[in-house]
């Protein structure tokens, strides 16, 4: 067992990133046979909404974990002892896990194909949706707004054609099908066991990145006479270890770990080179969380 605490915490990330980098050069896409390939034959969706939506749909997975594992490297990146940073690596754990718990539930292997592509498209309607927002406050050309506007009447009379309800005038954006989980809800499923772990990592995270007094006072080690017996300030430093790292950031490497297992299932990659480092990644967040 190693004495560097923070290089097993970073090593185990970074070993990880490595290895889908690796994989993803090699393999690009789903593969011939896989249940993503077998699910695009014949694309019967294709309509306005794109010509081989369900193709989109899982290779939108692939994005969103690429971005998930972009998320994790920087963390490694912050956990450096060198980097000297106290309240950076919560954002970007928080940013991995988020990410990864969209693309988690994108590649769900029990979904039916055309709930695949609405959910996706749900996630296209949110960004038409603040595209336009964003257009609108720029005081952008008509034309462009108009572009937006298409694309998304494009998914809506498609959505209408195979079944789906649009719902235009929803708040905070336009949705068709089901309405989307909200954030947790995809965090906690990402995570895991048991019910509420992930909502309960999130808030933690979040109370750190929004400066949230409960957040931010989590690190603070108190030591020394009060300098104000009426507010009891007293002398003190900002400061985390190791564990308390592992116990707050703790969901990441976990919906990390859960979204690549189901990415290598779905596109048929062979998981022999990156299980290992899994493997290593969950034992060593658990061994430090937990250490004495």
């Amino acid at each position: 067992m190693s004495s560097d605490a923070w290089g097993d915490l970073t090593n185990s990330l970074t070993a990880v990133c490595d290895q889908f980098s690796q994989d993803r050069q090699i393999y690009e896409g789903f593969l011939t046979g896989s249940p993503a390939a077998l699910e695009v034959v014949g694309e019967p969706y294709a309509d306005d909404w794109g010509p081989r939506p369900s193709r989109n749909a899982n290779m939108a997975g692939l994005l969103l974990t690429l971005v998930a594992v972009d998320h994790l490297a920087c963390l490694a990146a912050l956990l450096r002892p060198q980097s000297r940073v106290i309240y950076g690596p919560s954002a970007e754990a928080r940013s991995a896990m988020e990410v990864a718990a969209r693309g988690y539930h994108l590649l769900d292997p029990e979904i039916t194909p055309l709930e695949r592509i609405c959910r996706q498209q749900n996630e296209r309607l949110v960004s038409l949706s603040e595209g336009k927002r964003l257009a609108v406050l720029l005081k952008q050309p008509q034309e462009s707004i108009n572009v937006l506007d298409n694309r998304t009447k494009a998914i809506f009379d498609s959505a209408r054609n195979h079944g789906l309800t649009p719902h235009p005038k929803a708040n905070p954006h336009p949705y068709i099908g089901s309405k989307p989980p909200s954030a947790t809800k995809l965090i906690d499923e990402a995570v895991g066991q048991p019910k509420g772990l992930g909502e309960t990592y999130y808030k933690v995270m979040s109370a750190v990145a929004h400066g949230r007094e409960h957040g931010i006072t989590q690190y603070f080690t108190y030591q020394g006479a009060l300098l104000d017996p009426t507010h009891a300030d007293a002398f003190g430093s900002i400061e985390t270890t190791p564990k308390m790292t592992a116990q707050y950031l703790s969901g990441t490497p976990r919906a990390m770990a859960n979204i690549l297992d189901r990415l290598y299932d779905r596109f048929g990659w062979p998981g022999a080179a990156i299980q290992p480092a899994l493997t290593r990644m969950r034992a060593t967040w658990d061994r430090i969380a937990t250490s004495t």
